[in-house]
Protein backbone atom coordinates (compact mmCIF):
# COMPACT_ATOMS: atom_id res chain seq x y z
CA UNK A 1 0.00 0.00 0.00
CA UNK A 2 2.53 2.50 0.99
CA UNK A 3 4.59 2.10 -2.17
CA UNK A 4 1.37 2.80 -4.45
CA UNK A 5 0.58 5.60 -2.67
CA UNK A 6 4.13 6.90 -2.87
CA UNK A 7 4.38 5.97 -6.57
CA UNK A 8 0.82 7.73 -7.13
CA UNK A 9 1.91 11.01 -4.87
CA UNK A 10 4.94 11.34 -7.32
CA UNK A 11 2.87 11.20 -10.33
CA UNK A 12 0.45 13.52 -8.92
CA UNK A 13 3.31 15.95 -7.97
CA UNK A 14 5.01 16.41 -11.10
CA UNK A 15 1.86 16.55 -13.18
CA UNK A 16 -0.16 19.08 -11.53
CA UNK A 17 2.49 22.11 -12.42
CA UNK A 18 1.99 20.85 -16.19
CA UNK A 19 -1.99 21.45 -15.85
CA UNK A 20 -2.13 23.94 -16.61
CA UNK A 21 -28.04 32.81 -31.00
CA UNK A 22 -27.10 35.80 -31.83
CA UNK A 23 -24.22 37.66 -32.44
CA UNK A 24 -23.38 41.09 -30.82
CA UNK A 25 -22.95 43.68 -33.45
CA UNK A 26 -21.33 47.05 -33.53
CA UNK A 27 -22.29 50.73 -35.21
CA UNK A 28 -20.48 52.55 -36.90
CA UNK A 29 -17.77 49.69 -35.61
CA UNK A 30 -16.18 48.66 -32.81
CA UNK A 31 -13.26 50.63 -33.05
CA UNK A 32 -15.66 53.47 -32.22
CA UNK A 33 -16.54 51.66 -28.70
CA UNK A 34 -13.00 51.22 -27.79
CA UNK A 35 -12.27 54.59 -27.99
CA UNK A 36 -15.25 55.48 -25.51
CA UNK A 37 -13.45 52.81 -23.09
CA UNK A 38 -10.41 54.45 -23.70
CA UNK A 39 -11.76 57.91 -23.30
CA UNK A 40 -11.34 59.92 -20.19
CA UNK A 41 -15.20 61.06 -20.65
CA UNK A 42 -17.55 60.35 -17.86
CA UNK A 43 -20.75 58.70 -18.28
CA UNK A 44 -24.24 58.83 -16.82
CA UNK A 45 -26.80 55.61 -17.04
CA UNK A 46 -30.50 55.31 -18.24
CA UNK A 47 -32.24 51.97 -18.38
CA UNK A 48 -34.95 50.81 -20.35
CA UNK A 49 -38.47 50.91 -17.74
CA UNK A 50 -39.09 47.20 -17.70
CA UNK A 51 -36.69 45.17 -14.72
CA UNK A 52 -34.28 43.41 -17.08
CA UNK A 53 -33.57 46.55 -18.45
CA UNK A 54 -32.59 47.96 -14.89
CA UNK A 55 -31.22 44.66 -14.26
CA UNK A 56 -28.72 44.82 -17.21
CA UNK A 57 -28.27 48.85 -16.37
CA UNK A 58 -27.05 47.57 -13.21
CA UNK A 59 -23.84 45.50 -14.71
CA UNK A 60 -23.13 48.44 -17.16
CA UNK A 61 -23.08 51.04 -14.71
CA UNK A 62 -20.65 48.80 -12.58
CA UNK A 63 -18.46 47.29 -15.65
CA UNK A 64 -18.34 51.12 -16.79
CA UNK A 65 -17.42 52.45 -13.18
CA UNK A 66 -13.90 50.22 -13.11
CA UNK A 67 -12.64 52.61 -15.45
CA UNK A 68 -14.91 55.71 -15.91
CA UNK A 69 -16.18 57.94 -13.71
CA UNK A 70 -19.91 59.65 -13.37
CA UNK A 71 -20.36 62.61 -14.89
CA UNK A 72 -22.53 64.02 -17.73
CA UNK A 73 -20.14 63.64 -20.34
CA UNK A 74 -21.49 60.42 -22.51
CA UNK A 75 -25.04 59.17 -21.57
CA UNK A 76 -25.11 55.31 -22.24
CA UNK A 77 -28.78 54.05 -23.08
CA UNK A 78 -29.68 50.27 -21.84
CA UNK A 79 -33.35 48.94 -23.22
CA UNK A 80 -34.37 49.10 -27.00
CA UNK A 81 -36.97 51.55 -28.41
CA UNK A 82 -40.17 50.02 -26.79
CA UNK A 83 -39.05 50.73 -23.24
CA UNK A 84 -36.47 53.77 -23.47
CA UNK A 85 -37.95 56.92 -24.35
CA UNK A 86 -34.60 58.56 -24.45
CA UNK A 87 -33.42 55.91 -26.55
CA UNK A 88 -36.28 56.34 -28.61
CA UNK A 89 -35.28 60.42 -29.28
CA UNK A 90 -32.38 59.64 -30.25
CA UNK A 91 -32.84 56.24 -32.32
CA UNK A 92 -33.43 58.12 -36.01
CA UNK A 93 -29.60 59.69 -35.69
CA UNK A 94 -28.75 55.73 -35.98
CA UNK A 95 -30.39 54.92 -39.93
CA UNK A 96 -31.34 51.72 -38.54
CA UNK A 97 -35.44 50.62 -38.00
CA UNK A 98 -36.82 50.40 -34.95
CA UNK A 99 -36.85 46.57 -34.67
CA UNK A 100 -33.01 46.45 -34.75
CA UNK A 101 -32.80 47.74 -31.44
CA UNK A 102 -34.25 44.43 -30.38
CA UNK A 103 -30.98 42.55 -31.41
CA UNK A 104 -28.02 42.43 -29.25
CA UNK A 105 -26.00 45.50 -30.35
CA UNK A 106 -23.48 48.14 -29.53
CA UNK A 107 -24.04 51.87 -30.96
CA UNK A 108 -21.79 54.95 -30.60
CA UNK A 109 -23.29 58.24 -31.31
CA UNK A 110 -21.53 61.24 -30.58
CA UNK A 111 -22.60 61.68 -27.22
CA UNK A 112 -24.27 58.53 -26.60
CA UNK A 113 -23.88 54.98 -26.33
CA UNK A 114 -26.69 52.91 -27.37
CA UNK A 115 -26.83 49.21 -25.40
CA UNK A 116 -29.63 47.30 -27.02
CA UNK A 117 -31.57 43.94 -27.04
CA UNK A 118 -34.44 42.11 -25.81
CA UNK A 119 -35.21 40.31 -23.07
CA UNK A 120 -33.95 36.87 -24.85
CA UNK A 121 -30.52 38.61 -26.02
CA UNK A 122 -29.33 41.89 -24.49
CA UNK A 123 -26.72 39.47 -21.99
CA UNK A 124 -24.63 39.12 -25.32
CA UNK A 125 -23.24 42.49 -25.04
CA UNK A 126 -21.70 41.33 -22.35
CA UNK A 127 -18.88 39.98 -25.05
CA UNK A 128 -18.07 43.84 -25.53
CA UNK A 129 -16.78 43.95 -22.24
CA UNK A 130 -15.35 40.48 -21.47
CA UNK A 131 -11.51 42.73 -22.61
CA UNK A 132 -11.60 44.57 -19.83
CA UNK A 133 -9.71 44.11 -16.31
CA UNK A 134 -8.98 46.01 -13.80
CA UNK A 135 -10.75 44.89 -10.40
CA UNK A 136 -11.26 47.29 -7.56
CA UNK A 137 -8.45 47.65 -5.04
CA UNK A 138 -11.70 46.50 -2.28
CA UNK A 139 -12.27 43.05 -4.03
CA UNK A 140 -8.99 42.43 -4.44
CA UNK A 141 -8.48 43.21 -0.90
CA UNK A 142 -11.30 40.87 -0.41
CA UNK A 143 -10.26 37.75 -2.49
CA UNK A 144 -6.65 37.81 -0.97
CA UNK A 145 -8.27 38.45 2.79
CA UNK A 146 -11.01 35.66 2.41
CA UNK A 147 -8.31 33.06 0.27
CA UNK A 148 -6.10 33.61 3.31
CA UNK A 149 -8.57 32.90 5.92
CA UNK A 150 -9.76 29.72 4.40
CA UNK A 151 -6.40 28.68 4.08
CA UNK A 152 -5.12 29.83 7.37
CA UNK A 153 -8.28 27.69 8.87
CA UNK A 154 -7.64 24.61 7.24
CA UNK A 155 -4.02 24.47 7.69
CA UNK A 156 -4.58 25.27 11.76
CA UNK A 157 -7.28 22.19 11.57
CA UNK A 158 -5.34 19.99 9.50
CA UNK A 159 -2.02 20.24 11.33
CA UNK A 160 -3.50 19.70 15.05
CA UNK A 161 -2.71 15.78 15.03
CA UNK A 162 0.66 14.11 14.05
CA UNK A 163 0.08 13.62 10.82
CA UNK A 164 1.70 15.44 7.67
CA UNK A 165 -2.10 16.13 6.67
CA UNK A 166 -0.83 19.94 7.36
CA UNK A 167 2.00 19.56 5.20
CA UNK A 168 0.29 18.25 1.97
CA UNK A 169 -2.68 20.81 1.86
CA UNK A 170 0.22 23.23 2.29
CA UNK A 171 1.95 21.45 -1.00
CA UNK A 172 -1.81 21.51 -2.68
CA UNK A 173 -2.58 24.71 -1.80
CA UNK A 174 0.81 25.90 -3.61
CA UNK A 175 -0.10 24.01 -6.50
CA UNK A 176 -3.51 25.59 -6.61
CA UNK A 177 -1.41 28.83 -6.57
CA UNK A 178 0.59 28.11 -8.89
CA UNK A 179 -1.88 27.02 -11.27
CA UNK A 180 -3.48 30.44 -10.07
CA UNK A 181 -0.78 32.57 -11.21
CA UNK A 182 -0.18 30.68 -14.73
CA UNK A 183 -3.54 29.75 -16.19
CA UNK A 184 -5.15 31.87 -18.16
CA UNK A 185 -8.47 33.98 -17.12
CA UNK A 186 -11.54 31.94 -16.43
CA UNK A 187 -14.22 32.49 -18.93
CA UNK A 188 -18.22 33.18 -18.56
CA UNK A 189 -20.05 30.49 -20.83
CA UNK A 190 -22.98 31.80 -22.83
CA UNK A 191 -25.18 29.82 -20.58
CA UNK A 192 -23.61 31.22 -17.11
CA UNK A 193 -24.44 35.02 -18.95
CA UNK A 194 -28.27 33.72 -18.82
CA UNK A 195 -27.96 32.72 -14.83
CA UNK A 196 -25.69 36.24 -14.61
CA UNK A 197 -28.95 37.85 -16.00
CA UNK A 198 -31.15 36.36 -13.75
CA UNK A 199 -29.15 37.17 -11.49
CA UNK A 200 -29.25 41.26 -12.45
CA UNK A 201 -32.92 41.37 -12.27
CA UNK A 202 -33.21 39.78 -9.35
CA UNK A 203 -30.58 41.92 -7.34
CA UNK A 204 -33.00 45.14 -9.19
CA UNK A 205 -36.13 43.78 -7.36
CA UNK A 206 -37.32 41.16 -10.32
CA UNK A 207 -38.30 37.66 -9.94
CA UNK A 208 -35.34 35.03 -10.50
CA UNK A 209 -35.78 32.89 -13.02
CA UNK A 210 -33.76 30.10 -11.57
CA UNK A 211 -31.77 28.71 -8.16
CA UNK A 212 -28.78 29.36 -9.79
CA UNK A 213 -30.09 32.62 -10.77
CA UNK A 214 -31.65 33.54 -7.62
CA UNK A 215 -28.37 32.73 -5.74
CA UNK A 216 -26.29 34.83 -7.95
CA UNK A 217 -28.70 37.76 -7.62
CA UNK A 218 -28.42 37.65 -3.91
CA UNK A 219 -24.45 37.67 -3.93
CA UNK A 220 -24.78 40.47 -6.02
CA UNK A 221 -26.98 42.94 -4.14
CA UNK A 222 -23.89 42.97 -1.81
CA UNK A 223 -20.76 42.50 -4.30
CA UNK A 224 -20.65 44.22 -7.02
CA UNK A 225 -21.82 42.44 -10.56
CA UNK A 226 -18.56 42.65 -12.45
CA UNK A 227 -16.30 40.27 -14.19
CA UNK A 228 -12.98 40.57 -11.76
CA UNK A 229 -15.42 39.52 -8.63
CA UNK A 230 -17.12 36.60 -10.50
CA UNK A 231 -13.58 34.97 -11.67
CA UNK A 232 -12.14 35.44 -7.82
CA UNK A 233 -15.50 34.25 -6.22
CA UNK A 234 -14.81 30.85 -8.65
CA UNK A 235 -10.94 30.85 -7.68
CA UNK A 236 -12.46 30.60 -4.17
CA UNK A 237 -14.88 27.96 -4.76
CA UNK A 238 -11.74 25.73 -5.87
CA UNK A 239 -9.92 26.65 -3.38
CA UNK A 240 -12.86 25.15 -1.08
CA UNK A 241 -12.97 22.10 -3.10
CA UNK A 242 -9.06 21.63 -2.39
CA UNK A 243 -9.38 22.24 1.28
CA UNK A 244 -12.65 19.87 1.66
CA UNK A 245 -10.68 17.17 -0.21
CA UNK A 246 -8.69 16.40 2.61
CA UNK A 247 -11.84 15.56 4.38
CA UNK A 248 -13.06 13.37 2.25
CA UNK A 249 -10.36 11.37 3.60
CA UNK A 250 -10.39 8.46 6.33
CA UNK A 251 -10.43 10.97 9.75
CA UNK A 252 -7.62 8.87 10.71
CA UNK A 253 -5.44 9.51 7.53
CA UNK A 254 -6.11 13.28 6.70
CA UNK A 255 -2.95 13.37 4.80
CA UNK A 256 -4.62 10.58 2.15
CA UNK A 257 -6.88 14.01 1.31
CA UNK A 258 -3.80 14.96 -0.86
CA UNK A 259 -4.49 12.17 -3.50
CA UNK A 260 -8.20 12.65 -3.73
CA UNK A 261 -7.43 16.32 -4.67
CA UNK A 262 -4.83 15.16 -6.88
CA UNK A 263 -6.99 12.60 -8.26
CA UNK A 264 -9.94 15.11 -9.43
CA UNK A 265 -7.20 18.09 -10.73
CA UNK A 266 -4.76 15.99 -12.67
CA UNK A 267 -7.71 14.95 -15.30
CA UNK A 268 -8.03 17.36 -17.88
CA UNK A 269 -11.78 17.02 -18.77
CA UNK A 270 -11.99 18.39 -14.64
CA UNK A 271 -9.61 21.25 -15.49
CA UNK A 272 -11.59 22.27 -18.81
CA UNK A 273 -14.63 22.39 -16.51
CA UNK A 274 -13.06 25.11 -14.28
CA UNK A 275 -11.51 27.11 -17.65
CA UNK A 276 -14.89 28.12 -18.15
CA UNK A 277 -17.36 29.96 -15.71
CA UNK A 278 -20.55 27.86 -15.97
CA UNK A 279 -21.95 27.41 -12.19
CA UNK A 280 -21.05 24.19 -11.63
CA UNK A 281 -18.31 25.61 -9.60
CA UNK A 282 -20.54 26.36 -6.66
CA UNK A 283 -22.18 22.86 -7.31
CA UNK A 284 -18.98 21.14 -7.49
CA UNK A 285 -17.60 22.76 -3.77
CA UNK A 286 -21.98 22.19 -2.34
CA UNK A 287 -20.77 18.68 -2.84
CA UNK A 288 -17.62 18.23 -1.74
CA UNK A 289 -19.05 20.19 1.58
CA UNK A 290 -21.71 17.50 1.67
CA UNK A 291 -19.30 14.55 1.33
CA UNK A 292 -16.59 16.31 3.96
CA UNK A 293 -19.94 16.15 6.70
CA UNK A 294 -20.95 12.92 5.43
CA UNK A 295 -17.94 11.47 6.32
CA UNK A 296 -16.70 13.23 9.65
CA UNK A 297 -19.57 14.71 11.49
CA UNK A 298 -20.53 12.08 14.28
CA UNK A 299 -24.32 13.41 14.61
CA UNK A 300 -25.01 13.62 18.07
CA UNK A 301 -27.30 11.84 19.93
CA UNK A 302 -28.85 14.71 21.33
CA UNK A 303 -32.26 15.14 19.29
CA UNK A 304 -31.53 19.22 19.33
CA UNK A 305 -27.88 19.14 18.61
CA UNK A 306 -28.70 16.35 15.90
CA UNK A 307 -31.21 17.98 14.14
CA UNK A 308 -29.16 21.27 13.88
CA UNK A 309 -26.56 19.07 12.10
CA UNK A 310 -29.08 17.51 10.14
CA UNK A 311 -30.06 21.04 9.21
CA UNK A 312 -26.55 22.06 7.51
CA UNK A 313 -26.44 19.18 5.89
CA UNK A 314 -29.52 19.55 4.21
CA UNK A 315 -29.17 22.99 3.54
CA UNK A 316 -25.80 21.65 1.26
CA UNK A 317 -27.57 19.16 0.07
CA UNK A 318 -30.13 21.63 -1.37
CA UNK A 319 -27.60 23.78 -2.69
CA UNK A 320 -26.20 21.20 -4.80
CA UNK A 321 -29.43 19.73 -5.95
CA UNK A 322 -30.50 23.52 -6.90
CA UNK A 323 -27.38 23.60 -9.41
CA UNK A 324 -27.61 20.24 -10.52
CA UNK A 325 -30.77 18.59 -9.48
CA UNK A 326 -29.77 15.38 -10.72
CA UNK A 327 -28.10 14.94 -7.74
CA UNK A 328 -31.52 15.01 -6.09
CA UNK A 329 -30.49 10.91 -5.43
CA UNK A 330 -28.15 12.40 -2.18
CA UNK A 331 -30.73 12.20 0.57
CA UNK A 332 -31.89 8.29 -0.18
CA UNK A 333 -28.70 7.14 -0.87
CA UNK A 334 -27.56 8.50 1.99
CA UNK A 335 -30.50 7.03 4.38
CA UNK A 336 -29.83 3.44 2.44
CA UNK A 337 -26.37 3.35 3.70
CA UNK A 338 -26.63 5.10 6.86
CA UNK A 339 -29.60 2.82 8.31
CA UNK A 340 -29.44 3.25 12.12
CA UNK A 341 -30.62 6.87 12.85
CA UNK A 342 -34.16 6.82 11.59
CA UNK A 343 -35.00 10.45 13.33
CA UNK A 344 -32.18 12.21 11.64
CA UNK A 345 -33.27 10.04 8.21
CA UNK A 346 -36.57 11.15 8.97
CA UNK A 347 -35.00 14.76 9.04
CA UNK A 348 -32.94 14.55 6.86
CA UNK A 349 -35.41 13.45 4.05
CA UNK A 350 -38.34 15.42 5.46
CA UNK A 351 -36.43 19.18 5.32
CA UNK A 352 -34.89 18.10 1.62
CA UNK A 353 -38.21 17.13 0.00
CA UNK A 354 -39.55 20.49 1.00
CA UNK A 355 -37.18 22.43 0.22
CA UNK A 356 -36.78 20.87 -3.35
CA UNK A 357 -40.76 20.90 -3.33
CA UNK A 358 -40.31 24.63 -2.35
CA UNK A 359 -37.67 25.17 -5.37
CA UNK A 360 -39.43 23.42 -7.63
CA UNK A 361 -42.97 25.32 -6.85
CA UNK A 362 -41.24 29.31 -7.26
CA UNK A 363 -38.72 27.96 -10.39
CA UNK A 364 -40.49 24.79 -12.30
CA UNK A 365 -39.66 21.47 -12.86
CA UNK A 366 -35.61 22.17 -14.16
CA UNK A 367 -35.80 22.66 -18.18
CA UNK A 368 -34.80 19.79 -20.64
CA UNK A 369 -35.02 17.24 -18.31
CA UNK A 370 -33.30 14.41 -21.15
CA UNK A 371 -35.59 11.65 -22.31
CA UNK A 372 -32.97 9.40 -23.93
CA UNK A 373 -28.96 9.59 -24.13
CA UNK A 374 -27.41 12.66 -24.80
CA UNK A 375 -25.40 12.51 -28.22
CA UNK A 376 -21.70 13.39 -26.99
CA UNK A 377 -22.63 11.08 -24.20
CA UNK A 378 -20.43 8.14 -24.78
CA UNK A 379 -18.05 10.44 -25.88
CA UNK A 380 -18.00 12.01 -22.41
CA UNK A 381 -17.84 8.39 -21.07
CA UNK A 382 -14.39 7.73 -23.08
CA UNK A 383 -13.23 10.82 -22.27
CA UNK A 384 -13.99 10.63 -18.43
CA UNK A 385 -12.67 6.89 -18.35
CA UNK A 386 -9.41 7.60 -20.04
CA UNK A 387 -9.13 10.74 -17.55
CA UNK A 388 -9.78 8.40 -14.27
CA UNK A 389 -7.65 5.62 -15.36
CA UNK A 390 -5.18 6.17 -12.81
CA UNK A 391 -8.22 6.29 -10.22
CA UNK A 392 -9.95 3.34 -11.86
CA UNK A 393 -6.39 1.08 -11.48
CA UNK A 394 -5.74 1.74 -8.52
CA UNK A 395 -9.44 0.99 -7.34
CA UNK A 396 -9.65 -2.18 -9.06
CA UNK A 397 -6.19 -3.47 -8.09
CA UNK A 398 -7.10 -2.66 -4.28
CA UNK A 399 -10.46 -4.30 -5.03
CA UNK A 400 -8.93 -7.77 -6.40
CA UNK A 401 -6.14 -7.97 -4.13
CA UNK A 402 -7.78 -6.60 -0.95
CA UNK A 403 -9.29 -9.21 2.18
CA UNK A 404 -12.28 -7.33 3.09
CA UNK A 405 -15.61 -6.99 1.03
CA UNK A 406 -17.54 -3.38 0.64
CA UNK A 407 -20.30 -3.84 3.44
CA UNK A 408 -23.52 -1.69 2.51
CA UNK A 409 -23.30 0.60 5.03
CA UNK A 410 -21.06 3.63 5.84
CA UNK A 411 -18.87 6.54 3.92
CA UNK A 412 -17.74 3.71 1.50
CA UNK A 413 -20.76 2.48 0.83
CA UNK A 414 -22.73 5.65 0.25
CA UNK A 415 -19.49 7.01 -2.01
CA UNK A 416 -20.10 3.85 -4.26
CA UNK A 417 -23.80 3.99 -4.61
CA UNK A 418 -23.82 7.50 -5.55
CA UNK A 419 -20.81 6.85 -7.93
CA UNK A 420 -22.60 3.81 -9.99
CA UNK A 421 -26.02 5.79 -10.20
CA UNK A 422 -24.39 9.66 -11.12
CA UNK A 423 -22.57 8.01 -13.88
CA UNK A 424 -25.37 6.41 -15.98
CA UNK A 425 -27.31 9.35 -15.11
CA UNK A 426 -24.27 11.36 -17.06
CA UNK A 427 -25.04 9.80 -20.28
CA UNK A 428 -27.84 11.62 -20.14
CA UNK A 429 -26.36 14.90 -18.64
CA UNK A 430 -23.07 15.94 -19.46
CA UNK A 431 -22.60 18.45 -17.18
CA UNK A 432 -22.88 15.31 -13.92
CA UNK A 433 -19.18 14.06 -15.31
CA UNK A 434 -17.52 16.49 -13.10
CA UNK A 435 -19.37 15.52 -9.83
CA UNK A 436 -18.41 12.26 -11.05
CA UNK A 437 -14.52 13.00 -10.56
CA UNK A 438 -14.95 13.65 -7.06
CA UNK A 439 -17.02 10.61 -6.11
CA UNK A 440 -14.39 8.45 -7.87
CA UNK A 441 -11.55 10.27 -6.61
CA UNK A 442 -12.97 9.99 -2.87
CA UNK A 443 -13.76 6.40 -3.17
CA UNK A 444 -10.69 5.09 -4.71
CA UNK A 445 -8.61 6.51 -1.52
CA UNK A 446 -11.23 5.19 0.92
CA UNK A 447 -11.09 1.53 -0.53
CA UNK A 448 -7.08 1.42 -1.01
CA UNK A 449 -7.53 2.57 2.60
CA UNK A 450 -9.60 0.04 4.05
CA UNK A 451 -9.04 -3.26 2.28
CA UNK A 452 -5.45 -2.65 1.95
CA UNK A 453 -3.63 -4.07 5.37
Amino acid sequence: MKRALILIAFILTVALPLVSAETLSYYPNQSAFQAFLDSNSSYTIVAGNESWARGWAYYIDERLHTIKPHGNDTLVLVGNVYNNPLMMRVWNRTGLSENASLLPSIIVLNDTVLITGSKDNIYMTERAFEGLWNPPRSSVVAFSSISFLIFMIFLVCLSRDNSHAGSFYLLASSLLGLWYLTAERPVLTEGFLRYLFQGLEFATGGAPGSPLGAIIGATFRVVAPIEENIVFIHWTLILLILSFSFYLAPKRARELGFMIFGLIFVSPMFRENLYHINGSTLGLAALAIVLAIISNVAFSPEKWKALLQTFILSIFTLLTIAINPYLVLIPIIFVLTFPKRHLRNYAYLMITSIGVFLMYTQFGMPPGIPKSIDPSGWRYLERFLFNSSLALTAMAYTALKGRRRIKMRGQTAFLLLMTMVSLPIALFVPPLFPYCFILLAALTIRMIHSFTP
